[in-house]
């Protein structure tokens, strides 16, 4: 890309027009990782302001500055009204610049996995772009979106939300050529107030969408009910991708499909409570044409991701799963349902977040699920795990619990991890790596 490219994007001014031939290496918010020929986008959040850090961004060979405050003229700088947005106008015209095939991906929960599962179907077959880490908001899209190259077949985003308009908003900016949404749970329903909002959130991302095609998890009450659109679902309707004979466990699944009259014999390296997002991930890839015998062979060798039901043995013969990357009612009971057996189990566990009002009501109905759990210590972490009303060990923070389990020898017991990401329990996790884990 050129400077004129970004000027076009942002209808911004800029300070130095000789310029506009320039070529731009990245496109960068960070300061510290700006290198020669960049671009700095000066963003403004809530705990900082990127403007202090233009000296630096200079320092480090930045060619071009964009900045919604006028700047010293010595330096080359677009200025615009809100960076934020002018980040998201440039991601919009890079990919209508490239034109890749755009998947976006919402829901409550299992969008990560269904996006993690739709790039491993692809990236055998096609040039593929998803998001790094965790940035699937107004930030993290734009910048997934400035890695997009001419040869990037499919562009596959991930889109998150906690209130109503962001989704939209992210839709519009890169206009998906399809949507998948993978449920709608009882996530961010403290900013939303029920699942009908949380449902009319999701669907913001058809506002932006060309080509109105919408893959669903139809076994969901919500979305099964979804009409007047073209609608492609796995789950339990008469046309749907359905699984049967299915077995499995907290670290694999295998299940049947049948197609065209043939049945398929799946196998993956998922607990089967994430089934439907293997479904999901099945009927999107077979829409784009990739073989099922493909597709059959390419889940054999799925594998989970950083605090995402990743799993450890270590030297004491533990088996420690950690699952912190965020928790909900729907995700925490789908594991919950799947610790039946008679082993010796530590659950470590985190308060769910962003429920508002219903937090109390949420937290509590969790006890059942608890209750039939057999052979167990329950460590809760979080304030509102209080609100559950069972024996347990309540603890504030990760380094409690840390505290506490340094005083024991835990050996031949299966231990899971999970909670809400702002309690930061991978430390946890990282607490038994750093006892010589393998």
């Amino acid at each position: 890309m050129k400077v004129i490219d970004i000027l076009r994007a942002t209808s911004g001014k800029i300070s130095d027009e000789s310029i506009l031939d320039e070529k731009i290496s990245e496109i960068k918010i960070d300061s510290r990782e700006v290198c020669s020929g960049d671009v700095f986008v000066a963003i403004k959040g809530n705990k900082f302001d990127g403007h202090d850090f233009i000296d630096e961004a200079l320092r480090n060979g930045a060619l071009l500055v964009i900045c919604s405050k006028h700047m010293n003229s010595k330096m080359s700088f677009i200025e615009v009204t809100d960076t934020t947005q002018a980040l998201g106008m440039i991601a919009g015209y890079i990919i209508r610049k490239y034109k890749p095939t755009t998947i976006a991906i919402t829901g409550s929960t299992g969008k990560t996995t269904t996006r993690n599962l739709i790039y491993h179907l692809f990236s055998h077959k096609y040039k593929c772009l998803t998001n790094e880490k965790n940035y699937n908001n107004k930030i993290g899209v734009p910048l997934t979106a400035f890695k997009l190259r001419k040869d990037v077949d499919f562009l596959i985003l991930e889109l998150g939300m906690n209130h109503l308009g962001e989704i939209s908003y992210l839709s519009k900016m890169i206009k998906p050529n399809c949507a998948v949404i993978t449920n709608i749970g009882s996530s961010h329903i403290g900013f939303l107030k029920s699942k009908e909002n949380i449902l009319k959130a999701k669907l913001e991302i058809l506002d932006g969408m060309k080509d109105n095609l919408l893959f669903i998890n139809g076994s969901d009450l919500l979305l099964k009910n979804l009409k007047g659109i073209n609608i492609i679902s796995s789950g339990e309707g008469p046309n749907d991708l359905q699984a049967y004979n299915v077995c499995g466990n907290l670290f694999s699944s295998s299940f049947n499909i049948r197609l065209k009259g043939s049945e398929y014999l799946i196998e993956v390296n998922l607990p089967y409570h994430l089934i439907s997002d293997v479904l999901l991930s099945i009927n999107v890839a077979l829409y784009y044409g990739i073989d099922i015998n493909e597709i059959i062979e390419r889940l054999k060798t799925y594998k989970t991701f950083d605090k995402r039901m990743s799993i450890l043995k270590d030297i004491n013969n533990n088996t420690i799963i950690n699952d912190c990357y965020n928790s909900s009612f729907e995700s925490l009971t789908g594991v919950l349902k799947l610790l039946d057996d008679d082993s010796k189990k530590i659950l470590i566990l985190g308060s769910i977040k962003e429920l508002g009002e219903y937090s109390k009501k949420i937290h509590a109905s969790l006890k059942p699920y608890l209750d039939k759990i057999k052979n167990k210590k329950l460590i809760l972490v979080g304030k509102e795990m209080r609100d559950i009303g069972v024996d347990a060990l309540f603890f504030n923070n990760y380094s409690e619990v840390i505290d506490y389990l340094s005083d024991f020898d835990v050996r031949d017991t299966l231990i899971l991890i999970k909670g809400s990401r702002s309690l930061k329990l991978e430390n946890i996790y990282n607490y038994f790596i750093s006892k010589k884990a393998h």
